[in-house]
């Protein structure tokens, strides 16, 4: 599958997948700056991408994140296929979990890129559902 995408500026690492059996590829920021405990921000990455139909792009942190303490502030990114304008970059949230500061540095590699494919439901309205109340939050033990 090609992807089309956009470098903001030709300083901005073309993306690639690290290994032959790597499912995400690497995304680094353009901008680097110092959390302090407990804040969140976004970092851009300098790219554009144009996810294809039937497709949606989620944005992860890479696991190594855990290590520094510094986390997605929204679990993860969810980009959908009409994300791609002119100047629609790619932003990582970032937070800092930790009781520390925590540098980002500029090129640093901080989040990861998969593709998955998506089905659009299409949504009836009933009177009644054909199922029993089962519960839910640790209801099955």
């Amino acid at each position: 599958m090609q992807i089309k995408f956009k470098r903001l500026s030709p300083d901005v690492p073309v993306p690639e997948y690290k290994t032959a059996g790597a499912v995400a590829f690497d995304l680094s920021v353009t901008e680097g700056g110092t959390l302090a405990p407990g804040e969140s921000r976004l970092f851009p990455t300098g790219l554009v991408v144009e996810v294809p139909v039937g497709y949606a792009l989620i944005l992860a942190p890479r696991s190594s994140n855990a290590k520094k303490k510094v986390k997605f502030a929204n679990g993860i990114g969810l980009i959908d296929q009409d994300y791609h304008g002119p100047t629609d970059q790619l932003f990582l949230a970032l937070h800092n979990f930790s009781s520390e500061s925590y540098t980002v540095e500029k090129g640093e590699r901080i989040g990861q890129g998969m593709f998955v494919p998506v089905l659009k439901g299409e949504f009836v309205e009933v009177d009644n559902l054909e199922a029993e109340n089962r519960g839910g939050f640790g209801t099955t033990g």
